[in-house]
């Protein structure tokens, strides 16, 4: 049976290809045989080599997204814009806080607050080190470009796998805006806008947005009849531009957000509806039961806060251009759960609740001179300073039970990161076909830590106060250190990365390129500190930095004049010291670790395309097929040289299309989507267990949208997840040994279908 379903998806991905193949052969001879009415598709410009170029022009493999896709496409977070990238994917367990990024097999699996992933995330060019920045709204912005694979030089900061590069709308002196507002399943609620324009002449303009989203919850908790999975996130970005002089501007911008709710829920899940070790039967049974009843002893709140400044400065100093980015940025996270998901204080030998407390505070500084780009030798050359201060409190707890069985932990520590870089980036024009492209970037970090563990004893009965998580509601139990690092531990680490591609240009609308480079990732502290005495688990140490080599050959091509964009590429990467999280398990207690693979490899192909069919149909595909394997980890004595990497699926794909017709006046517009990934494992050390694996699946979008005469009035539907897939996010062995019937899952799912309505005003 499951040959049968692996050669189905086969035949899917292999049909996809086939259309993407078709699309990208299709003759000249299409436009004149009634196609005369078609209309080019619109040339996009991105900021991916910090400077304004055309993007079929730009020697690597970027995907850009318009704001206003972004928009018609009803993508809500960050993590979505990942469906439209060949190759990408954005999980998130926690409602829309801490995504997880992956980009070609390259990301992290890592849930630490001292977590650093591999996949840059940019706004407006500022760099954002921890991911309690990383889960925001999307609303107002210009669009989004993605990088795939290593920016060692231009936007170096732990970019081994790629970067995604969120850009807001700017300030201008021409008074616009809008207004938007939703109603949809579940209590969505939804209200945005934006205005600016000229608030001096000539001289000054602003620019403010901003957003409020709700959603009731997608569960109820039989416990206490609370909601599971409800949100209320607000955000707003205020800017201004400043042309100071004919030759200076600056622009400043204030970013703030409030998520407050609780967790998506997460359910228990045991093997055939077998108890687990505990005697526990958990209601969903193999993950195909009520996903609207879940049954905690611990809710599940989760609160996110950031605030943030930065200011862009700009010279024209004759033919080059200096640019100055400065940014602060505060941060903080707060947060309960119930580790085990049960209404019971299980998790037998370690706990069954956590608390989770994070404060973060980061401060950038770029400076950046660039000659003019029309010249045969083009080049940027800047420095780059960092420093970010991070604070963490988290407790484990089991507080009920029998004595001897309770236990209490927490791990404090404050965190702290100094960057400085020095890069540099050139082209050298050979002749009017062939250009040499290359940079380097000198890169020096270090990373300090204060770090402690304690624990309390059992001798007397833990009370279980509405603070449980503070050491000062343990009342007669005492504490003591079970580890410390006795002051500040600090490491520093170097690099030097570069990048080289020679390009050239077969016509006027193609381009082949072939790219080497290589990527950084900064080195860390494992904090999965668990007081259970398993050698050489769950311990502190220091995880070295990750190292990756990429080789690249890609085409990109426009066609039928510019109503077809074929682009493609393939790859190959060379993985060093590939930091993961490993989750093991010893007896009937869970481990996760943070730690070294020490060495694997990603190769990979990739195709986009986009098609405007007629001036009415606007189609577009994607398609990516990896292939990840470890040639060195070994995790708790054993190797597991030969899997594959953990979250990362073979194959994916979309395909879209839009099609616009004139109605009563107006406009119709009725758009679809349709996502693939192949199957998916989540544990690093088996990739066979089928609890622990997604299966591969397809996601649906259907909108329509009809704008009124005048262009000013847009009111629409959309569904997501049409088919109401039910598909996992996260599972991970929580209780096991070697029974097979007596395993107990932590389970997340993506969400169900959400059904809506839109309105939209333009001003």
């Amino acid at each position: 049976m499951h040959h049968v379903k692996r050669f189905k998806r086969q035949r899917i991905a292999l049909a996809v290809a086939g259309t993407l193949i078709g699309l990208g052969s299709i003759p000249a001879a299409w436009a004149a045989d009634g196609e005369a009415d078609s209309a080019a598709l619109d040339t996009v410009v991105i900021t991916a080599t910090k400077r304004s170029e055309k993007l079929q022009e730009v020697p690597a493999a970027v995907t850009a997204i318009s704001g206003a896709d972004i928009q018609d496409a009803e993508l809500r977070t960050t993590k979505d814009v990942a469906k439209f990238v060949p190759a990408a994917q954005g999980w998130n367990t926690e409602s829309r806080a801490r995504p997880r990024f992956f980009i070609r097999g390259v990301g992290s699996n890592e849930a630490t607050n001292n977590a650093v992933n591999p996949i840059g995330f940019y706004s407006d060019q500022v760099y954002y080190n921890n991911n309690l920045f990383q889960g925001a709204p999307l609303y107002d912005l210009q669009q989004v470009e993605v990088l795939r694979g290593p920016q060692g030089t231009l936007w170096g900061k732990n970019t081994t796998g790629g970067a995604f590069h969120f850009i807001s709308k700017k300030p201008t002196f021409n008074t616009d805006g809008y207004a938007r507002f939703e109603a949809g399943s579940y209590g969505t609620r939804v209200a945005e806008g934006a205005i600016g324009g000229e608030l001096k002449e000539g001289v000054l303009a602003g620019r403010a947005a901003v957003h409020y989203e709700e959603r009731g919850g997608l569960a109820t908790n039989t416990t206490n009849g609370r909601d599971v999975g409800d949100f209320r996130d607000f955000a707003g970005r205020f800017q201004l531009l400043a042309l100071v002089t004919p030759d200076f501007d600056a622009s400043l911008a204030l970013n703030l957000r409030n998520l407050e709710g609780t967790q998506n829920p997460w359910y228990s899940v045991t093997r055939n509806g077998a108890a687990d070790l505990n005697g526990y039967v958990a209601p969903i049974g193999n993950g195909n039961g009520d996903r609207r009843h879940v049954a905690y002893n611990v809710d599940l709140p989760l609160r996110v806060e950031t605030q943030g400044l930065n200011l862009t400065l700009n010279w024209a100093l004759g033919g080059l251009t200096l640019t100055s980015i400065t940014a602060v940025d505060h941060g903080r996270r707060w947060g309960v759960a119930d580790s085990d998901y049960t209404p019971y204080e299980y998790r037998t030998g370690s706990n069954a609740r956590s608390y989770n407390r994070n404060s973060v505070t980061q401060e950038s500084q770029e400076f950046r001179l660039a000659s003019r780009k029309d010249q045969d030798l083009s080049w940027i050359a800047g420095a780059y300073f960092f420093h970010d201060k991070n604070d963490s409190f988290t407790t484990n707890a089991k507080l009920t039970g029998t004595t001897g069985t309770q236990s209490y932990n927490y791990t404090a520590y404050t965190q702290d990161t100094r960057s400085t870089a020095l890069f540099g980036s050139a082209g050298y024009r050979v002749n009017e076909r062939f250009k040499l492209n290359g940079g380097v970037r000198y890169t020096r970090e270090t990373v300090g830590i204060d770090l402690t563990t304690r624990i309390a004893s059992s001798g007397a009965a833990f009370p279980v106060a509405a603070d449980w998580w503070s050491p000062d509601s343990l009342g007669a139990a005492t504490t003591s250190t079970y580890y410390s690092t006795n002051g500040r531990v600090e490491n520093s680490w170097s690099n030097l990365g570069y990048d080289f591609t020679p390009e050239y240009r077969l016509a006027t609308n193609q381009l082949l390129y072939v790219r080497h480079a290589s990527g950084f990732r900064s080195g860390n502290y494992n904090t999965y500190i668990t007081p259970n005495g398993v050698p050489g688990v769950s311990q502190f140490s220091v995880v070295k930095p990750e190292k990756l080599k990429s080789y690249e050959v890609g085409y990109k091509s426009s066609w039928l004049d510019q109503r077809l964009i074929f682009n493609t590429s393939a790859f190959h990467y060379d993985y060093k010291d590939m930091q993961l999280v490993v989750n093991q398990v010893f007896g009937s207690a869970f481990y996760p670790t943070l730690m070294n693979a020490g060495a694997g490899e990603v190769d990979g192909i990739e195709f986009e395309t986009q098609f405007q069919a007629t001036s009415a149909l606007k189609l577009r595909a994607n398609l990516s097929s990896l292939r990840t394997k470890f040639n060195e980890l070994t995790a708790g004595g054993k190797s597991y040289a030969g899997f594959n990497f953990a979250r990362v699926p073979r194959v994916t794909s979309l395909l879209g299309a839009d099609y616009r017709l004139p109605v009563a006046g107006g406009s119709l517009l009725l758009s679809t989507d349709w996502s693939y990934t192949s199957q998916v494992n989540f544990n690093v050390t088996d990739n066979t267990d089928p609890y622990a694996i997604q299966e591969a699946f397809w996601l649906g979008s259907l909108r329509a949208a009809y704008t009124l005469p005048g262009s000013k009035v847009t009111v629409g539907a959309y569904v997501n997840n049409v088919t109401d897939q039910r598909y996992k996010n996260q599972a991970m062995l929580y209780q096991g040994g070697t029974n097979a019937t007596n395993g107990h899952y932590p389970t997340g799912y993506g969400e169900p279908r959400i059904v809506g309505l839109s309105l939209s005003l333009k001003y």
